[in-house]
This record gives C-alpha cells, structure tokens and sequence, in this order.
C-alpha cells in the first residue's frame, strides 16, 4: 500500500496505513508474563492513516505527526455529526511509528535518516489498530525506501517487539487485507475474504484502555479456576461463512469495554431495539460497528445511526 511520490521515486514514498475491524475475537487466560493470547479475525478497512518518507542524505531524522485536515472521509448527514475527532498529543518518544523507525535502527546496526510526516485519520483509543498500523507503515516503508531486501517473515520477527496488532499490519501492507492473527500476534495466517463487507462504524467519541479492558476481562474470569484458551476453530468457522450473518461477529471484550465505559452498552441497546441490525465492538473498544448488505444500504444506515444518536459515523468497506 505505497506508491513513490512524483518525481522522487527513489527517495520519497507515501503510504496508506489502514484501520482494522475485528470481525471476531477470542481471548484466553493470561500467560505468566501477563500478556493473554488471542484468535481473532482482523480485516483492513479503507479508513487510513497517511504516511510520507523521504530519504534524507544524512542523520537527524525528523518526525511531524498531525491529524489530517477533516480527520476522515466527509460526514454522511450534512446536518449530522462531524467526522471522529483525531487528536495528536503524545510525546514523539511514545509514537509507536516512532519506535518503529527506532527499532529498524537498532536491528540494522545502521542509521536510516527520513523526514517523515504522518496524518492521522484513525483516532486513538478506539480499537481500530491506527498506531499499529503505522508502525507497519514505518518497517515496511524503511524496507522499501532503503531497499533492505527484508522479507515478510524478516518484518514479522520485528513486530511482536511493537505490539501485537502490528503483524497483521505488516500482512496488510504486503498485500493480506484479512488474516488470522493467533498467540500474542506473532502468529499471523492469511484468510480469504470471499466477499467485499460494508460496515458502518460508529465513533462514541471516547476512547477506551485497552489495559483496563483486559484488566475487566480478568476480573470477570476470576471465579474460574479452569484456564482458557482462544477458540481458533471457531473463528476458522466464522471466516469460512459467506455471506457473513450480521450477528456473526463476536469479541471477548465487547464486554469488558462496556464495563469500563458503560454509555458503550446504553448506544449498543439502544441501536439495537431502534434499528434492529446487530452492534458489535471491535477490538478492545471504544469503536463499534454494524454489517450492512450493501454499500448504498451501508450509506442508509449510517445516515439512520446519525439521526438516532448524533455520533460521528462513517460507512467503510474492507480492502
């Protein structure tokens, strides 16, 4: 998902750094190292971050992060909702494309000088992989733009050090828009998408703690003495059904989310016996989203979320 930049194709490169949806999501017991494997079913949807490097002569790198102008695609009322808020205020140190760029430095044992600017569509905190995401952006762009012959299993060793949605990204970025990412995200199988999906995502305009998310999990598991592992077989079962029911998807920390933010769970019933179409969260929260038929019924819906809660939709399709 990059191209060269006109009249620099050996030095600049812009990439496209998109968000994803779980579509399912089964997670087991922490590990003694705290971290909890998963299953899930991630798939890359056509909201993006934008990523430009240019190769610089020599070193210090340089980093400008900005949300874009508009943060997303238009609204779909136009006396609706304005697009998800993006806000940028973390330090440089904590930007995970940032420690992306870092990180291939140190594995190469050589400075790789850029400018790069990243525009960010995908706010934070909302279950949508945009920091991830970057970071695939960054390791597989400094791949291209420096021509370091790293393979797809060379970039995938590098992501689990970022974390554990970035190896799907890495995936997307090489062409494997819809994947099974398994153990602690280093485990990641291509799954074929056997239709186009239309989703309405629905911005409740917070974010959630992916910390206190899994934290929520835990706490409700605590009765149990039996340890839990992710059921890969059943999201095998989910990927193989086409089409995929509305009410298909399923997350384990749907819950949990609506633990730590419960106006989570007053939109999702409330959507739920207005529109009668299935609200499901993605991630660990705080985006939700529904399956449409179509991308003109896709359009219908959202515009019907908008006037029912006044939340920032926007209407996607996967790649």
């Amino acid at each position: 998902m990059s191209t060269a930049h006109p009249g620099h194709p050996d030095r600049t490169i812009r990439l496209s750094c998109p968000a994803k949806v779980n579509l399912a999501l089964s997670v087991g017991s922490p590990r003694p190292d705290g971290l909890h494997p998963l299953a899930s079913w991630m798939v890359a949807v056509n909201l993006a971050d934008s990523l430009t490097l240019h190769r610089l002569d020599a070193g210090p790198s340089r980093f400008d992060i900005a949300p874009a102008a508009g943060s997303a695609a238009p609204a779909v009322h136009p006396e609706g909702p304005r697009d998800p808020a993006v806000t940028v205020d973390w330090p440089i140190e904590q930007d995970l494309a940032y420690r992306a760029h870092r990180l291939m430095e140190k594995h190469l044992g050589r400075p790789l000088p850029v400018h790069a600017t990243l525009l960010k569509r995908i706010p934070t905190g909302a279950g949508l992989g945009g920091g991830s995401s970057d970071a695939a952006g960054m390791l597989a762009g400094l791949n291209q733009l420096f021509e370091l012959g790293l393979q797809r299993d060379d970039l995938l060793r590098l992501a689990p050090q970022l974390g554990s949605d970035v190896g799907f990204f890495v995936g997307a970025m090489l062409g494997e828009p819809s994947a099974l990412v398994a153990g602690i995200g280093e485990r990641i199988e291509p799954l074929p998408l056997h239709e186009v999906l239309n989703l309405v995502l629905i911005f409740p305009g917070f974010g959630c703690s992916t910390r206190e998310v899994y934290c929520a999990l835990d706490r409700s598991r605590s009765k149990s003495n039996t340890p839990i592992s992710p059921d890969e077989s059943r999201v095998h079962g989910l990927a193989s059904q086409a089409p995929l029911p509305p009410t298909a998807p399923f997350n384990d920390l749907a819950a949990p989310a609506c633990t730590v933010q419960p106006q989570l769970r007053r939109w999702i019933d409330q959507l739920n016996q207005q529109m009668r179409v299935p609200v499901h969260v993605t991630g660990s929260g705080s985006t939700l989203f529904l399956i449409a038929p179509s991308a003109i019924a896709c359009q219908a819906l959202a515009r019907q979320v908008t006037a029912l809660t006044g939340l920032a939709v926007l209407p996607v399709h996967t790649l």
